[in-house]
């Protein structure tokens, strides 16, 4: 569950499953998501992440000249709600494991999937 410092009930909505294998490693300690980074409102499980170098904060990850400086690439394990007021920690941010490709919510490029080769994309079949 995404939290912030302003603590909001929310009913439960979701619940689809990206995982391929039961054997995972999240990042350590969590990661703060850049709410400005997001798409206001309910964001799906299975976005591809990194951390921005020059902000500290977690985005969705992008390629091309104007993207800036990452590490820590990593795929959300959870849906969340951005009311675009505060950033958000989540704990479920997969740094190795396998995933099925096709349920993410968008296409997994080849420099992401560089970036972190113990995430493991499998064809659903």
């Amino acid at each position: 569950m995404a939290y912030g410092p302003v603590f909001k009930q929310v009913g439960f909505s979701g619940g689809k499953n990206i995982l391929a294998s039961e054997h995972l490693q999240y990042i350590e300690g969590g990661a703060t998501l850049d709410h400005t980074k997001f798409a206001t409102g309910f964001n799906e499980v299975g976005q591809i992440i990194a951390r921005n170098l020059s902000t500290g904060k977690f985005e969705p990850f992008e390629t091309g000249e104007d993207a800036p400086d990452y590490d820590n690439h990593a795929v959300l394990n959870e849906d969340f709600i951005n009311d675009a007021e505060q950033d958000l920690i989540v704990g479920e941010v997969i740094v190795r494991g396998s995933v099925y490709e096709e349920k993410l919510p968008q296409s997994v490029p080849d420099a992401f999937k560089a970036a972190n080769p113990l995430i493991r994309y499998v064809k659903h079949v």
